[in-house]
């Protein structure tokens, strides 16, 4: 067992302070390698430098006193570790988790509503939260009126009753929860409040009070545990569910059946919500946790506590098929490869953009997710991962290591076989096993200072760890504040009863949305951007929409990273960018519809699940596609028609009358507005 954990410790500081992100090359992992070395590099830069910085000044007070620091250095010292332990150990276990959870929802609510605005800040959460909007009114998907190119957004599928969400059940459940209470924005707030109490009071029960409640004090202070757990993101639920799964496992070791019926359905919340990581980090923390008594089980009891976790966990498996069978055609079908196809699966392969994920490519993104892990815990200038790669090099074992241990490890190795690796506030695809990793830290700092031993590597420890937390706290409040993330446009106010918002995307989304409207899977329309000229792809999706009686423009949809090297980049607006091949001459279409975003774009995914097209709803919004594909929605409704459009940095969002606006983005383009120059270079 100590050979292993000397191999983790060793792994840790390898990923701490070798920058294993530089594996990954811009030339075959595509943009999205790009970004992630260029986050991982920062946050490695920063962590080595603050390495040396707390190193040495930790060496010089060290080698200040080598004799010991002096008697009232001692005396202060100890007053403030007295007290601080007194603060934490003195309430009882119940009004400690009260307390904690009180802070808690209070910390992340203020997050919510102040920094986020109360609003989804990702695609993620808007098409999460515009499904909700539709299960919360009734309806199983969002219905499509007509041209689903009108209504369908990013991260989700067109079904035979309508759109729905790739996501699985469970968190989109609980948003229409939150929509039928009015407060969809509270979800993520309240599971990150049960995921730090029930995960605080689990490690509490496994490694004891003090290295319990100095966990869920970490959490609480931890700007990246804050920032991502105040989303609308299913990371939030699922980290709950882990959460329980650890405390009521442990309960469940000698306690009645109904502890263990409570462990099944942990393990159903957590993946009913995200289900890979769920299902594997629930899998690991039951058979550590249960393992040493499992070996004295009889059959009976086995077979007890087998059909106990099944019956917990029975409704939400129901829950998962039902849904998938719905919406996606077959129970173990996900939504994600519905859009994106099979490439959106695990394993080393290319992904659905056609970028390479190879065992290099996993060992440079796991090292990047890391990296950016130490740093942004608690924002510190040393990467914890460092002090717990300490502690797991020591020959002490600490009472309830290898559930945590296998917790936090079995989240890295499962994410490493996934292709994707997000970034929001911090490597957001571990957000899961974040208490794990505090439960780390909180050990190593109890283990740390519960030693009598005076040797100097021992104290240079001790003065490591108490630097590294007081730098991390200090700039806690800067990592917040930098964090600050607006939500969503707010809708405009529309008068005259019923409406119909017409907003005015890009002409990449009016591409991309046409082609979902005709069955293509979202992973070729992507290839299809990056590798074909915008005016080659607008017409092939022309020919797909029409009675394609004409041979097909030819399209190359080779899966490869990147663009196309004969493409250009040619902004249309702000923001708005699109891939030209110079050689080719755009038709009259083509540059009609880039000149119809000269002036700027909206795209329908900041503003539909605030409206969804319901028919009970008195405004809804719809996509722009022009004057002509617009006449087929305009004559299938009796509402007042708007257009909604972004009018240039001087006017801004504009609201304007279905014909004015229609008349300034549409006619008065012609063809010949600045944007579509340059088209023609």
């Amino acid at each position: 067992m100590l050979v292993l954990r000397r191999l983790l410790s060793l792994a840790l500081l390898a990923t701490a302070f070798v920058p294993l992100h530089r594996l990954l090359d811009p030339r075959t992992t595509g943009p999205a390698g790009a970004a992630t070395r260029g986050a991982a590099e920062a946050s490695w830069t920063l962590g080595l430098a603050g390495s040396i910085i707390v190193g040495a000044l930790s060496w010089l007070i060290v080698r200040m006193w080598p004799g010991g620091i002096p008697n009232w250095l001692q005396t202060l010292a100890a007053a403030v570790l007295k007290t601080a332990a007194a603060a934490l150990l003195t309430p009882s276990a119940g009004r400690f988790a009260l307390l904690l959870g009180l802070a808690t929802l209070a910390a992340t609510s203020a997050s919510a509503v102040f920094l986020h605005s109360a609003t989804p800040t990702s695609v993620d959460g808007m098409a999460q939260m515009l499904h909700a909007q539709g299960v919360a009114a009734g309806h199983a998907t969002i219905p499509l009126a007509g041209n689903p190119a009108f209504w369908t957004v990013q991260n989700g599928v067109v079904t035979t009753e309508g759109w729905a969400s790739i996501y699985p059940p469970l968190h989109t459940l609980l948003l229409a929860l939150g929509v039928l209470l009015g407060v969809p924005w509270l979800v993520g707030p309240v599971a990150t409040t049960v995921a730090t109490v029930a995960g605080a009071a689990g490690v509490e029960r496994l490694c004891g009070a003090a290295t319990g409640r100095l966990t869920g004090i970490l959490l609480l202070l931890s700007p990246f545990w804050l920032l991502l757990g105040s989303t609308h993101l299913s990371h939030t639920t699922a980290a709950a569910g882990l959460a329980l799964v650890l405390f009521s496992a442990i309960a469940a070791q000698n306690g009645a059946l109904r502890w263990t019926v409570l462990t099944g359905a942990s393990v159903g919340v957590a993946v009913c919500a995200r289900p890979w990581i769920g299902l594997a980090c629930s899998a690991t923390i039951v058979s550590i946790v249960w393992w040493p008594r499992a070996r004295a089980w009889t059959t009976g009891e086995s077979f007890r506590r087998f059909a106990a976790l099944v019956s917990g966990g029975a409704p939400f498996a129901a829950l998962f098929f039902w849904w998938n069978l719905g919406l996606f055609g077959h129970p173990l079908r996900l939504g994600y490869t519905v859009a994106f196809g099979p490439s959106h699966g695990l394993g080393l392969h290319r992904d659905p953009w056609g970028n390479a994920y190879g065992l290099l490519e996993a060992v440079g993104y796991t090292g990047a997710d890391l990296s950016q892990l130490g740093v942004r815990l608690l924002g510190s200038p040393l990467p914890l991962t460092v002090l717990v790669a300490v502690l797991l090099w020591t020959k002490v074992a600490p009472k309830g290591v290898p559930a945590v241990i296998g917790w936090a490890a079995t989240a890295v190795i499962a994410n490493s076989l996934y292709w994707h690796h997000g970034s929001k506030f911090g490597p957001r695809m571990l957000f899961e096993s974040v208490p794990a990793w505090m439960a780390l830290l909180a050990l190593a700092c109890v283990t740390a200072f519960n030693r009598t031993d005076p040797r100097t590597f021992t104290r240079l420890i001790r003065w490591t760890i108490v630097m590294t937390l007081i730098g991390g706290l200090s700039f806690a409040p800067f990592v917040l504040a930098r964090a600050r993330a607006h939500g969503t446009e707010p809708p405009p106010e529309v008068d005259g009863g019923r409406a119909l918002v017409l907003v005015h995307g890009s002409w990449s989304s009016r591409t991309v949305n046409r082609l979902v409207a005709t069955g293509m899977r979202r992973d070729s329309i992507e290839t299809a951007l990056r590798r074909n000229d915008a005016c080659t792809v607008h017409q092939y999706a022309q020919w797909r929409s029409g009675p394609m009686d004409t041979p097909a423009p030819a399209l190359s949809l080779d899966p490869l990273p990147g663009f196309a090297s004969e493409l250009e980049p040619r902004a249309l607006s702000p923001r708005n960018v699109v891939r030209i091949d110079p050689s080719r001459i755009p038709n009259p279409s083509c540059t009609r519809e880039a000149a119809s975003d000269r002036f700027g774009v909206l795209e329908l995914e900041l503003l539909s699940w605030q409206a969804p097209p319901l028919p009970e709803r008195d405004i809804v919004f719809a996509r722009d596609l022009g004057p002509t594909e617009n006449l087929s929605l305009l004559m299938s409704t009796t509402r007042t028609p708007w257009i909604y459009l972004d009018a240039g940095p001087d006017r801004g969002m504009m609201l304007l009358p279905y014909d004015d606006g229609i008349e300034l983005l549409w006619h008065r383009a012609g063809g010949g507005g600045a944007s579509s120059t340059v088209l023609h270079p």
